[in-house]
């Protein structure tokens, strides 16, 4: 194998599969990144046999083949080279060459013939989501996907497509996020679900990043496929039910007030600085014309502040994780937000207010203070 390629252009297809490889290197070969050359360019492959990523671009292929080679070192490597073309050759006993300018570097690689295959959609019929659109839904709902490995549907998001539209559900068992939305173009004649898993997220939410035009999904048997530019990122299906999130959504909350959300959210970043560090907890307290926002911690002291709202309900104090209503905050990207609640043992429901708001649904459950 032997190619030249341009710097800029190599390093950005290796710097987007840092995140899918394996970094626990209990099977070496998925440290590394596969390195293909054939007549329309090069490939750069990286998989963690749950998400797997592939990449393309243009080179000058003066010998077709293929290596696999660290994906951190050659990143590196590659990171640090000057702005011009580098050219990458592989021998029969798998050291890699790398020659840029006056640089050159021969690193021992694998053999191809180890890697794993990667999965393909072949023929299937795609889905176009716009990539704006999945990009903003996916930033409001992965924050409440659980980092408990033991709730193993819940370590994803579900992805409902149905009737021209697409919803994202996630939820930890003690807040719950959901974002629907309208395709543009046809949709699936039938509802399809799916549970997405919270790497596949991060790592479509990352690409995307800088990705411009549309994203194509199709789901054959056990995986899902994801079209991003030249790029393909597949990723196994999780398997199981997701628990029926409808029925967590309260509908009888008739205390609603709505907030400013930068002053709420700097309100609540200043006064959980004295919140207990492993409950978080804060206290949401509603009278007449004025939200107080407080916590209490016996070893170290307590903090308040007062927020000027409309509010003529009924008096009212409910406790929350601080931390979930920030994530919340943060993820709103509207000047207003509303808390529907009803009393201190019912769930909270929180919206945007406004322009960009979109059909985002937050739930979270209170705590006993």
């Amino acid at each position: 194998m032997e190619f030249t390629v341009k710097q800029p252009a190599l390093l950005k297809e290796i710097e987007v599969l840092q995140g899918v490889v394996e970094r626990k290197n209990t099977v070496p070969i998925l440290s590394n990144v596969l390195l293909s050359a054939g007549a329309e360019g090069i490939e750069v492959m990286a998989t963690d046999l749950e998400v797997s990523v592939r990449g393309r671009t243009d080179a000058d292929v003066q010998q077709e083949g293929g290596a696999c080679v660290s994906a951190k070192k050659l990143y590196e490597i590659v990171r640090l080279l000057p702005d011009s073309d580098v050219t990458v050759k592989g021998d029969a006993d798998h050291w890699v060459t790398i020659v840029c300018g006056r640089s050159r570097f021969r690193i021992m690689g694998l053999a191809r013939e180890d890697f794993p295959t990667l999965p393909s959609p072949g023929k299937a019929t795609k889905t176009r989501i716009q990539s704006n659109l999945l990009r903003a839904m996916i930033d409001r709902v992965i924050f409440a996907v659980t980092s408990d490995d033991t709730r193993f549907t819940l370590n994803g998001a579900l992805m409902l497509l149905k009737n021209g539209t697409i919803s994202l559900v996630a939820s930890d068992g003690h807040r719950l996020a959901l974002v629907r939305d309208k395709l543009e173009g046809k949709g699936l004649a039938e509802e399809e679900r799916v549970l997405v898993p919270r790497k596949a997220l991060s790592e479509i939410a990352r690409m995307l990043g800088g990705a411009e035009g549309d994203v194509f999904y199709c789901r054959v048997e056990n995986h899902l496929f994801f079209d991003i530019g030249h790029r393909v990122l597949s990723s196994r299906l999780l398997e199981g039910t997701f628990p029926n999130f409808e029925k967590v959504i309260p509908t009888g909350n008739d205390k609603s007030v709505q907030f400013d959300r930068n002053e709420l959210m700097s309100a609540l970043t200043r006064v959980s600085l004295l919140a207990n560090e492993r409950s978080r907890a804060v206290k949401v307290s509603l009278r007449s014309g004025k939200a107080e926002v407080s916590s209490r911690n016996p070893e170290m002291g307590d903090a308040s502040e007062a927020l000027d709202v409309e509010y003529a309900g009924e008096d009212l104090d409910i406790g929350f994780n601080g931390k979930y209503i920030l994530d919340f905050l943060g993820a709103a990207g509207t000047a207003k937000v509303s808390f529907q609640l009803k009393n201190e043992e019912t769930q909270g429901l929180l919206r945007p207010e406004g322009e960009g708001a979109g059909e985002y649904t937050y739930v979270v459950m209170p705590m006993r203070l």
